[in-house]
């Protein structure tokens, strides 16, 4: 990769205002914007995944940013730079999704206050899981949304999702919910070549970048998820598979559908051929009974599409500022 690339990768597009913000909890929550140019395509919410920090997209950031769009992302409660969870800053923890989706419904408004109209989302592995969400809600402010391998279902080798869900369960009623799940602990900085690597994206060099940047600044570092994260995300996914429950009656017109269904809003979702943390059967299941939804499947990439190798993450940016500019 040429050093240009290196740079793009380490470093913040310039004009960013990056900054602290108070949830309505008082809980800080660190933001960052960058403002759309005149005329430009519009204004994007870019939402990351379980264990991300924005950084780790700067690659695509500054190819939003070029190409004209308004940008704002965040560090979703419990990670990057934003305050942590648990016992131990070091553990990914969650006593429920509710309090991330209402911190997405608080933010997508200041999204709405610092950016201009048309609003438009792109959401990665747990970001669209709560982006699909928030618009299983009856909420349809985004033109379209695009959902590269959203959190739908989840592998949890060795046990799978099923057993292990029952484990986090039992383990969360018996008050040890805040410990690491099995195999879990503490971040350890990636090495090239390792099955996390693999899991993740065929593109050692990008991969390595999340080191790099925990070496500049420790504090954005955190390891596995717990049992209650686990738990947590577990009863979430049910939740948006399933009807609401005032909908689960015998009433005459009853509407039944799962809650994913009652989405409205035009999406484009975008699943790697190898994913080995999301259940692609599952996504695949779901989004094909969403009426507005596409589905398409990415050749040879691992779960992270925008830090993949060139050929594919080309092809995925291209595919998705098109999507995202025409609705096609």
């Amino acid at each position: 990769m040429s050093g240009n690339t290196l740079a793009r990768r380490r470093t913040l597009p310039a004009g960013g205002r990056v900054e602290m913000r108070a949830m309505r909890d008082g809980w800080m929550v660190r933001t960052a914007v960058w403002e759309a140019v005149k005329d430009g395509p519009g204004s994007i919410l870019l939402l990351t995944g379980r264990g991300d920090f924005f950084e780790k997209y700067c690659e695509t950031l500054h190819d939003l940013v070029d190409a004209g769009w308004g940008v704002a992302t965040f560090d979703w409660r419990g990670q990057g730079l934003s305050g942590r969870i648990g016992d131990t800053v070091m553990k990914g923890h969650s006593d429920g999704f509710e309090v991330w989706a209402d911190d997405l419904d608080e933010l997508i408004g200041w999204f709405h206050a610092v950016l201009p109209r048309p609003w438009f989302a792109v959401a990665h592995s747990m970001g669209g899981h709560l982006l699909q969400r928030h618009l299983a809600g009856e909420n349809s402010e985004f033109e379209r949304a695009v959902l590269l391998a959203p959190m739908l279902g989840v592998r949890a080798p060795p046990l799978g999702p099923a057993m292990a869900g029952r484990l986090a369960r039992l383990m969360v009623v018996l008050g040890r919910g805040g410990q690491f799940v099995p195999g879990g602990g503490p971040y350890v900085a990636g090495t090239a070549g390792s099955i996390r690597q693999r899991l993740l994206t065929s593109d050692a060099e990008r991969y390595l970048d999340e080191a790099w940047w925990v070496g500049q600044n420790p504090a954005l570092a955190l390891g596995s998820v717990t049992y209650g994260w686990l738990d947590a995300a577990l009863r979430s996914l049910a939740w948006i598979l399933s009807p609401p429950p005032e909908a689960r009656g015998t009433g005459e017109g009853a509407d039944r559908r799962p809650m994913l269904e009652r989405i409205t809003t035009p999406m484009l979702v975008m699943i790697p051929e190898h994913d080995g943390l999301v259940d692609n059967a599952v996504t695949r299941r779901v989004q094909g009974a969403m009426p507005y939804a596409r589905l398409e499947e990415v050749a040879r990439a691992g779960h992270e599409l925008l830090r993949e190798v060139d050929a594919v993450r080309g092809m995925v940016l291209g595919r998705v500022m098109r999507f995202l500019e025409t609705g096609v």
